[in-house]
């Protein structure tokens, strides 16, 4: 080929915001985390939003078709090396192996489960999730996340959980029990501010959380999407990675050793359960 008649290439370079994610040493090595999140279906879990430090700005998304509301709340079972959404989070009334093994426990080993008196007992309760979508802006697109957040309600002592913070403040209502503004809506929704704060020597950050004053269509935000990224958009329901029953028995080995989980199952399969 002719050097006149090459045509000629596009070169993208990486972001600076990428750059400072991947870090500045070549050499440097990371270790790979064994945690294993599975809340969340395989092509989602990258869209997961982690508040950074300082103030976010962003813009609830409604409920979209086929989804139960703006917000799910999940059951999450969580363990040592991971987590998944207990199978009632979707299909509600739907029982886990994770109860089969509870109720295995509580009649053969009842001491082994957890309590106020046993904090190193076996834990197989659930604990409070919710997931929403977020429309947000980052290096001057505006871009789909989903917030996965603790819908712990403080209810317990401590303080609650970032999601259920923000289902609160949607929530809000003043004195006749009207909303006092719905972030939520498409027309008149406001944006929500939350502020990221880590103490030095602090375990955990902690969260300011206010709405906005001014509302902003979605269709603001929709307007300066990308088709694809508008096209990731999907009812909450369908991103939830549903955990087969055969998955749930090796997940419960994060749990229990592999002989009491082989007894539990022989008990279940024989519809004794250990009684």
């Amino acid at each position: 080929m002719n050097v006149t008649e090459r045509k000629s290439k596009t070169v993208k370079f990486a972001s600076p915001s990428e750059l400072a994610k991947n870090g500045s040493a070549p050499w440097r090595t990371d270790r790979q985390s064994t945690y294993q999140d599975l809340i969340l279906k395989p092509e989602y879990r990258a869209r997961r939003y982690k508040f950074p430090t300082g103030t976010t700005w962003f813009r609830i998304v409604p409920a979209l078709s086929g989804s139960r509301g703006w917000m799910l709340g999940l059951h999450s079972l969580n363990y040592k090396g991971g987590r998944h959404a207990h199978p009632k989070s979707l299909t509600p009334g739907t029982r886990s192996v994770y109860d089969e093994a509870y109720e295995w426990l509580k009649v053969n080993k009842g001491d082994t489960l957890y309590s106020k008196a046993n904090r190193e007992g076996v834990r197989l309760l659930t604990d409070p999730l919710c997931l929403f979508w977020m429309l947000a802006e980052e290096e001057s697109k505006v871009v789909a996340r989903l917030v996965l957040a603790s819908g712990y309600d403080g209810s317990r002592g401590g303080t609650p959980g970032l999601g259920h913070m923000i289902w609160k403040l949607a929530e809000e209502r003043d004195e006749d029990g009207n909303l006092v503004a719905n972030p939520v809506d498409a027309e008149a929704g406001l944006q929500i501010g939350i502020e990221r704060t880590q103490l030095a020597g602090s375990r955990y950050p902690s969260y300011t959380i206010r709405k906005g004053r001014i509302p902003v269509p979605v269709s603001k935000y929709l307007d300066r999407m990308e088709p694809a990224e508008i096209d990731t958009l999907a009812p909450l329901e369908d991103i939830v990675h549903k955990v087969s029953e055969s998955e749930e028995w090796q997940l419960l080995e994060n749990v229990l050793d592999s002989e009491t989980v082989s007894k539990i199952r022989e008990a279940q399969s024989s519809g004794t359960r250990g009684f």
